[in-house]
C-alpha cells in the first residue's frame, strides 16, 4: 500500500474522525510512552479481507511521533511555550522531510488539535460520548463510551491514568475503521522514536522552499512525497 494510504487515510482516521472541540477542562498532562498501533478498514458488510496497517506512536509531554510499520513514511509534532505547533514530514529509511511551522500548518489547514494529537481522542471529545462500562487494556482499567455523531456510531476505549484512546472504532455506513493498541514498545522491540540528533542528520527542506528546491535534480524526491502536507501545491 502507498505512503499516501497509509499516512494520510489510515492513522489520520484515528485523528480526524471525530469532530474537533474545545477543552473545557485545565489541560492534561502526559507522561511518555510508545505503542504500536494497528488501524483496520473495511467496506460494509465487511465481508472481504480488512485492509489493514501497523504504525507506531511516541508521546512525551511535547511532542508526538507517528511512523508508519514499513518505516518509509512518518510525521513528528512539536509544540512550543506559546502551543504554537511544527510539524516535520519524515522518509525514515532515506533519512530525509519536510520541515513545517505553525503559520504553514495553518495556510495549508494542516492544524491539529494537541490534545487529540497526543491522546488519539482528546477528553473534550469523550464529553459527547456515553459511558458504557469498564474493561482492562494491557494491565490498565479503562472506560468504555459510545455514541453516534451524524451518521457515524463511534466507540472509544479509553485510558484515563495515560489520558489515551486504545481503541477507536467508527462505524459509517459504508465502511467500518477500527484503530487499536496492539502493544506498547521497550527496548527489546528494537524501534525507537527519532531522536533530535538523528533529525540533524536528515536531509531536512523548508515547505516555504518546496518550489525552487523541486526543481534541483538531487532533490526529485520531492516530488512524490506523496503523503506531505501540500505535496498536490507544489506538483508539476
Amino acid at each position: 500500500m502507498s505512503p499516501r494510504f497509509i499516512l494520510k487515510t489510515t492513522v489520520w482516521f484515528a485523528f480526524s474522525t471525530l469532530a474537533f472541540s474545545n477543552l473545557a477542562s485545565a489541560a492534561p498532562s502526559y507522561t511518555d510512552l510508545a505503542a504500536h498501533y494497528s488501524t483496520t478498514a473495511c467496506a460494509i458488510p465487511c465481508v472481504k479481507p480488512p485492509q489493514v496497517n501497523d504504525w507506531y506512536f511516541w508521546r512525551s509531554e511535547n511532542r508526538v511521533e507517528i511512523r508508519d510499520a514499513t518505516q518509509d513514511v512518518g510525521e513528528i509534532w512539536r509544540r512550543d511555550g506559546k502551543n504554537r505547533l511544527s510539524f516535520v514530514y519524515v522518509e525514515p529509511a532515506h533519512k530525509r522531510g519536510i520541515e513545517y511551522n505553525d503559520t504553514d500548518l495553518r495556510i495549508l489547514n494542516h492544524k491539529r488539535s494537541w490534545e487529540q494529537l497526543a491522546s488519539i481522542v482528546s477528553p473534550a471529545e469523550l464529553e459527547k460520548l456515553s459511558r458504557a462500562g469498564e474493561t482492562v487494556v494491557l494491565g490498565h482499567k479503562a472506560q468504555l463510551y459510545n455514541g453516534k455523531i451524524d451518521k457515524r456510531t463511534i466507540e472509544v476505549v479509553w485510558v484515563p491514568d495515560l489520558q489515551l484512546a486504545a481503541k477507536v472504532t467508527n462505524t459509517y455506513p459504508d465502511r467500518q475503521v477500527t484503530t487499536e493498541i496492539k502493544s506498547f514498545l521497550n527496548s527489546q522491540d528494537g524501534i525507537a522514536a527519532t531522536s533530535d540528533d538523528l533529525l540533524a542528520n536528515y536531509e531536512l527542506v523548508d515547505f516555504t522552499d518546496l518550489g525552487d528546491m523541486e526543481t534541483k535534480e538531487s532533490m526529485t524526491w520531492l516530488k512524490h512525497a506523496a503523503a506531505a502536507p501540500g505535496h498536490e501545491t507544489h506538483e508539476h
